[in-house]
């Protein structure tokens, strides 16, 4: 049997509003998530935007770690826009739809990952683009767990995401 190896690397942060934790973990080798924050028994992390063509929506993707019970995503905002949704894609005799959908189940002792082609989460009417490597402010409300303030670090078309 090969032995398994579980690294983990902690750094403290210190923000104007306070302190947040980002802990990078590896385990055999593979990056496990970069968790940028907590909420009770939720860590969230790996947070990408992707913003592709001017005046078209974005897409937000990032996972998300319950050690507890189930809770639910039941709304994300954003001080770069107004207008911002849960997504998921769905197969309409063949071809791929994405919807809005009213939550994402988080479930208990799981990891749940927002990705292209599942679940996601979608801006629209952005009036500015922002630019590769800059980070969207993003607020996910939880049913139980209630509000986390994270940043999604903006990916280039590069990385093979579409939503």
């Amino acid at each position: 049997m090969k032995p398994v190896y579980l690294i983990a690397v902690l750094a403290v942060l210190a923000t104007a509003g306070g302190a947040y934790t980002v802990m990078h973990m590896m385990y055999n080798g593979h990056h496990a998530m970069t968790v940028q924050a907590t909420a009770g028994q939720l860590s969230i992390g790996n947070a990408t935007a992707r913003f592709l063509i001017e005046g078209r929506p974005g897409a937000l993707y990032l996972g998300i770690d319950n050690k507890g019970n189930a809770d639910r995503l039941i709304a994300a905002s954003s001080t770069l826009t107004q207008r911002v949704e849960l997504h998921t894609h769905t197969m309409d005799n063949g071809v791929m739809k994405m919807r809005e959908v009213e939550a994402i189940e988080i479930p208990a002792n799981s990891m749940t990952e927002l990705k292209s082609g599942g679940h996601h989460i979608m801006m629209f009417d952005v009036t500015k683009m922002p630019e590769k490597g800059t980070k969207v402010p993003l607020t996910l409300t939880f049913e139980n767990a209630g509000d986390v303030q994270i940043e999604a670090i903006v990916s280039d078309i590069s990385d093979n995401h579409s939503h």
